[in-house]
């Protein structure tokens, strides 16, 4: 009786460490850019939340998307719903032969509501931390801390080209709640997303 009681046990705490194992809240949702992709290498409104990533044979693999110089690039994902958010992983090439490099700055903020923005991370890679010869793929993880959010923007720099694959962002789905937001992602400010950069 001691044997099953524990084996009961061991199972019930197995599925609740299964439940409240982070999903990626962004797969197949609505985002948008500041400044669309590149035409040579477009995007077809789902590659950046798909859940496919692009292999690490460079640039050519149909799944990358990509941004040429300009200005920095800010994308905001629509979660559809306020969730509890851990982290957001941000996938990006890195192919010096060609100029295409992984960037040297991201930040990430949320918001709840689309007007109200806040702060939560920022990186920053110098020339000496990671190579810049090679490639390879540079997967960013940006904080969150459990932040509740509906709407999760990053931005990047763009250095020269930037080609980018999938951005994950992961939390709790049981934190679900609905939103009150009647802001559509298509009607969000830029110029009101605050950021470290």
């Amino acid at each position: 009786m001691m044997k099953k009681g524990l084996l009961l046990l061991f199972v019930l705490v197995l599925g609740a460490v299964a439940l409240a194992a982070p999903a990626n809240l962004a797969l197949n949702k609505e985002y948008i850019f500041n400044i669309e992709a590149n035409a040579g290498y477009p995007d077809n409104g789902s590659k950046l939340t798909d859940g496919i990533y692009a292999s690490v044979i460079g640039y050519g693999d149909p799944n990358n998307l990509a941004h040429l110089r300009e200005d920095f690039r800010i994308v905001v994902i629509d979660l559809e719903a306020v969730y509890k958010i851990d982290k957001v992983l941000a996938n990006f090439l890195n192919q010096y032969d060609v100029g295409a490099y992984r960037p040297e700055m991201l930040g990430l903020s949320v918001s709840e509501d689309g007007r109200r923005w806040r702060v939560l991370d920022y990186i920053e890679i110098y020339e000496d931390e990671l190579p810049k010869e090679g490639t390879y793929l540079h997967q960013f993880e940006l904080d969150a801390s459990g932040t509740k959010a509906r709407y999760v923007a990053v931005k990047f720099s763009t250095e020269i080209w930037v080609f980018m694959d999938e951005f994950e962002v992961l939390g709790d789905p049981a934190s679900k709640e609905e939103s009150t937001a009647k802001v559509d992602i298509w009607d969000i400010d830029f110029e009101e997303i605050e950021f470290d950069f």
